[in-house]
């Protein structure tokens, strides 16, 4: 598995060989096992091992990601989680790997990013100087307001999207149906809002109709 950010291994010399990922080397992280072959390794090694080759690591039988299954023996994930390490940000030792969660979440010495960082605040800090940066970060204030626009944008998007489709669609059936509506120099009209297109036009481009959308957005 790639390096742990959070926290290291301290008791991996008396490990029983069995915890250890053939790939990285490292006691097991989220193992998963082979269906057809039986062999067990963390999951994002085996992920980034199938990036480059669809053969198991360890007796090169052909596999894809699709025939990896999470471990779900509970003895063999209670000995994971009772391996101890230390936590790298406030240096605290002795945790059982099935803890960190619970420990993370109380570190003082863990740098954590502002509320607002998917609207672009870099800031970042430990977690006893949040409420500072918060009473005086202008992102932090508008956020509300911005994950609102976000939201009724995606709405008006679908809505865009839908409205297109059908529009599409009744333009292909005015054309199959009203065939016969073609004036002899090419000239045909929008049965909504009566404006004048040529044949050509209509072959090449979707007609957007104003009153038609105007329409369906008073509905919707």
């Amino acid at each position: 598995m790639a390096i742990n950010i959070d926290w290291e291994h301290i008791t991996e010399n008396s490990l029983d060989e069995e915890l250890f990922c053939p790939i990285c080397a490292d006691p097991f992280e989220e193992p998963v096992c082979a269906n057809q072959c039986g062999h067990t390794f963390c999951r994002r090694c085996i992920i980034n091992t199938f990036r480059i080759t669809s053969q198991c690591p360890a007796c090169r039988h052909t596999l894809t990601i699709d025939d990896f299954h999470p471990v779900t023996t509970r003895p063999f994930l209670n000995q994971l989680n009772k391996i101890l390490v230390k936590c790298k940000w406030c240096s605290q030792s002795n945790i059982p790997r099935g803890d960190f969660k619970d420990h993370i979440k109380t570190c003082t010495k863990i740098i954590i990013s502002c509320p607002a960082a998917n609207i672009n605040c870099d800031w970042k800090g430990q977690p006893d100087q949040m409420q500072d940066h918060a009473e005086v970060c202008p992102l932090v204030k508008i956020q509300p307001t911005i994950v609102k626009l976000k939201t009724k944008v995606k709405q008006q998007s679908k809505q865009i999207h839908f409205l297109y489709t059908i529009l599409k669609k009744i333009s292909e059936n005015h054309k199959e149906e009203c065939q016969e509506v073609y004036t002899k120099n090419g000239i045909i009209y929008c049965d909504v809002c009566e404006k004048e297109f040529t044949i050509y036009e209509h072959d090449e481009w979707l007609h957007f109709c104003v009153d038609f959308l105007t329409f369906f957005f008073v509905i919707f």
